[in-house]
């Protein structure tokens, strides 16, 4: 017969984090007693297996209660001399003379130490670099815990700017390190930024945004992991601020667009066809580099999304053009991982009855060095649809031989550098050689890039390239004015023709 057991609790009301703590922690005690009680009392013999069973629970979770809040775990939450951050904010606004200076520093690769074999080692690797910054502070300083990995130093007076840089040094050299790190030591890494006031604020806040600034631009630029506050950071920011707006804008509005730089056939001048370049025009920011927004876009995470656009879209153009011509799409990284790839491109060519033969996609090396296996695996798939598939800026990279064992390319697209080195270095001419050679004896044709003068245009000619690409030619074109380029290129074919005629005839 089932027994109707009483529920015990009260109604939840709303805790905080620290207060539902000690709560857990105060039952979990009174849970321990209690079992104390029972056992001393000899009550547990005379309760039944459900009741034993119930209460056996009972103390077990007690006793991981009062472990996981015991003062060991809490040790990573403080150390002596580390001031609360309101209280920083507070001490600042009565200490700070007529040149303060902060060190906003941050700590980097935590997660490496929180991985080991120690639940609690982050928490006790913190607590090791607050020892350490508290030891390296000069008389006068103050420091917080600014928030989960920074910590923040205030120096009310810092009438020299070279004491400040050296203590910032010292703390980037020895904050990150100790025991605690083991030999995890090498994947933790502290950087500092510096603000200096008046110039770079007054108030505590002003500092910590430009040390804010400062730390930002230390991070990207890896070594030494330290710097000061420059006017030049605020005008970065606002710019890349203004980026991601215009990023975001992109995506979700219509201010990109598809340019075409024609190609031409290196023996007869024959247009065949035109590589599509995205570009970007901001309403506020005007014209915006492909150098500037792309890496943006793929750490904002859209470049996929751009890239399926501009594949849509150039197919798009591509179908009114003559049947020969081929449009080419450069591809990013990310594509490749994103699993929509081949889906997007069989639907652009589906949608606008446009022959796999006339698109082309472009890659680089830095593209097969991500995954190969993922990326090759899918360029096998492209290539079995019929579409042509080039290996961009070859020449730059130090494995891209392995690469053209390892997957059959069409094109070989040699980088613009060596035919700006055509004008100066005989050794240039001998290395082009040897990759037209190469190329055509894989059986990919080659194509020479960043053509600007008459010269490099004859000496790539006479080399065996294939196809010629560059401003010489002909600069990147609205869609408005590719129809001129067509009708004028087929024009002078026209031209071109009797000539030729006449001299077989002879």
């Amino acid at each position: 017969m089932r027994r109707n057991l009483p529920r015990f609790g009260r109604p939840r009301l709303p805790v905080n984090m620290s207060q539902r703590g000690r709560l857990l922690a105060s039952s979990a005690v009174a849970g321990l007693a209690g079992g104390a009680v029972i056992a001393s009392q000899g009550i547990w013999a005379e309760a039944g297996p459900v009741i034993q069973f119930a209460l056996t629970a009972m103390l077990c979770a007690a006793a991981i209660l009062v472990s996981s809040h015991s003062p060991r775990r809490e040790q990573g939450r403080s150390s002596p001399g580390l001031l609360p951050r309101n209280e920083l904010v507070a001490r600042a606004g009565v200490l700070a003379g007529a040149s303060p200076a902060a060190i906003l520093c941050e700590l980097t690769g935590l997660g490496w130490v929180s991985r080991s074999d120690r639940s609690d080692a982050d928490e006790l690797a913190l607590a090791e670099a607050q020892g350490r910054l508290m030891a390296l502070l000069p008389a006068g300083a103050v420091a917080a815990r600014w928030s989960e990995e920074r910590f923040l130093v205030f120096l009310p007076h810092a009438a020299d700017p070279m004491a400040v840089l050296a203590l910032a040094r010292d703390l980037t050299l020895n904050v990150a390190t100790g025991p605690e790190f083991g030999k995890l030591s090498a994947q933790v890494r502290c950087h500092a930024g510096i603000a200096l006031g008046p110039g770079d604020g007054q108030r505590l806040c002003e500092l910590v945004n430009s040390a804010e600034l400062a730390l930002a631009e230390a991070r990207r630029q890896g070594e030494p992991g330290y710097g000061f506050y420059s006017a030049d950071m605020a005008a970065q920011a606002q710019r890349r601020l203004g980026l991601q707006r215009a990023v975001r804008d992109a995506v979700s509005g219509d201010a990109l667009r598809l340019d075409f730089q024609p190609v031409y056939a290196m023996a007869t001048g024959e247009l065949t066809g035109f590589e599509a370049l995205i570009r970007l025009h901001d309403a506020e920011l005007g014209p915006i580099p492909p150098s500037e927004f792309i890496p943006l876009a793929e750490q904002m995470g859209h470049i996929v999304e751009i890239g399926q656009w501009a594949v849509e879209e150039a197919c798009r153009v591509a179908a009114q053009w003559p049947p020969h011509l081929v449009v080419a799409v450069n591809l990013s990284p990310a594509e490749f991982h994103s699993g929509t790839l081949i889906t997007t491109i069989r639907r652009a060519l589906q949608r606008h009855a446009l022959p796999p033969y006339r698109l082309e996609l472009e890659i680089t090396e830095g593209t097969l060095m991500t995954d190969s296996e993922l990326v090759l695996s899918q360029l096998r798939l492209l290539r079995d649809m019929g579409i042509g598939v080039a290996l961009d800026d070859f020449g730059t990279g130090y494995s891209s031989l392995a690469y053209l064992c390892r997957f059959p390319f069409s094109k070989l697209k040699i980088d613009r550098s060596f035919a700006a080195a055509l004008d100066h270095s005989a050794s240039a001419r001998s290395v082009l050689r040897a990759i037209v050679k190469l190329g055509h004896g894989l059986g990919m044709t080659v194509t020479a890039e960043g053509i600007e003068t008459q010269r490099q245009l004859s000496l790539l000619r006479d080399i065996g390239c294939d196809l010629a690409q560059g401003y010489l030619l002909g600069r990147p074109a609205a869609l408005g004015d590719l129809a001129a380029i067509i009708l004028g290129n087929f024009a002078q074919g026209l031209s071109r023709r009797p000539r030729a005629a006449r001299r077989n005839a002879a």
